[in-house]
């Protein structure tokens, strides 16, 4: 951490004068881009002017200013002042202010997370908790701690999160076998009205453990799934018994492709009909 300036009183004129021309640019739409580094370059003295842009509410929703502080802020080792605006826990109850608003928080989230240490993990880890934004779940899983992977695996049902948790997710490897496993075996309290976005998680997880390499000893657990009533669900374990079932497995594989393949659509035709020539189904 850097020693903070107490004000701008301490500052010279001449100081002074750079600082608010270089503030001036950083807000600015054309400029604020090649500003950037201009006020990273007058060092430590930047940080108070750039906290107080960062903290400076903006209810019309424009975050690009205050996102550039946050680089400006974590070039110039300003890790505290970025702690402290995200311990604000702020959320504008306009939802024109509120985007923005969330905007700086993820980006205050990556920035902080190029601080490796034990309490900026557990204070972005807590936020995730709260209320996951992409910014916040990136700086969490950049830090690959086993315990942060049920945040990442509720995130799959997000369409706004799933990419971002599915790259975090495929990172950690087989540590996170287990709880995507879990998650594409839940069918949630009301088996009969499935949310979608409880079967978007359960989808993302076996496209996951597809992408991971999963064991033939976890395949186990899985092969009832074939049997799902969601059709994507089902058609993506049938992938997996491609890849990992037994002999005895491909038998009841291909009676199920058989099954699917009298109600499907073209688009998971031709999917089906992928699936059974890999399999070597007889399709008589």
């Amino acid at each position: 951490m850097v020693a903070l300036p107490t004000s701008r009183a301490d500052l010279d004129i001449a100081a002074q004068t750079r600082l608010d021309h270089a503030m001036e640019r950083l807000r600015s739409f054309h400029d604020g881009d090649a500003a950037l580094l201009e006020v990273v370059g007058l060092g430590p003295d930047a940080i108070p002017v750039l906290r107080d842009l960062l903290f400076t509410r903006e209810p019309s929703g424009l975050f690009q200013s205050r996102c550039r502080a946050v680089e400006a802020l974590a070039l110039l080792k300003g890790f505290s002042v970025l702690a402290d605006f995200l311990r604000l826990r702020r959320d504008p109850s306009d939802p024109v202010e509120r985007l923005g608003e969330d905007a700086v928080k993820s980006a205050a989230g990556r920035a902080l997370a190029r601080l490796r240490e034990p309490w900026v993990y557990e204070l972005l880890l807590a936020l995730a908790n709260e209320r996951p934004l992409l910014g916040i779940l990136a700086g969490v899983g950049s830090f690959l701690h086993d315990d942060s992977i049920p945040i990442f695996v509720a995130a799959l049902g997000e369409d706004d999160l799933r990419l971002t948790a599915h790259g975090i997710l495929l990172s950690f490897g087989k540590a996170a076998w287990s709880a995507l496993i879990a998650a594409a075996l839940d069918r949630g309290e009301d088996q009969r009205a499935e949310s979608e976005s409880h079967l978007r998680k359960r989808r993302s997880a076996l496209v996951l453990l597809l992408d991971g390499g999963i064991s033939r000893r976890s395949w186990s657990k899985l092969r009832d799934l074939m049997d799902d009533r969601d059709l994507q669900v089902a058609l993506l374990t049938c992938e997996l018994c491609v890849e990992i079932g037994s002999a005895q497995d491909r038998t009841k594989l291909c009676r199920r492709l058989k099954d699917l393949r009298r109600s499907a659509d073209w688009s998971a035709g031709e999917r089906i009909d992928k699936l059974s020539k890999a399999a070597e189904c007889d399709q008589r």
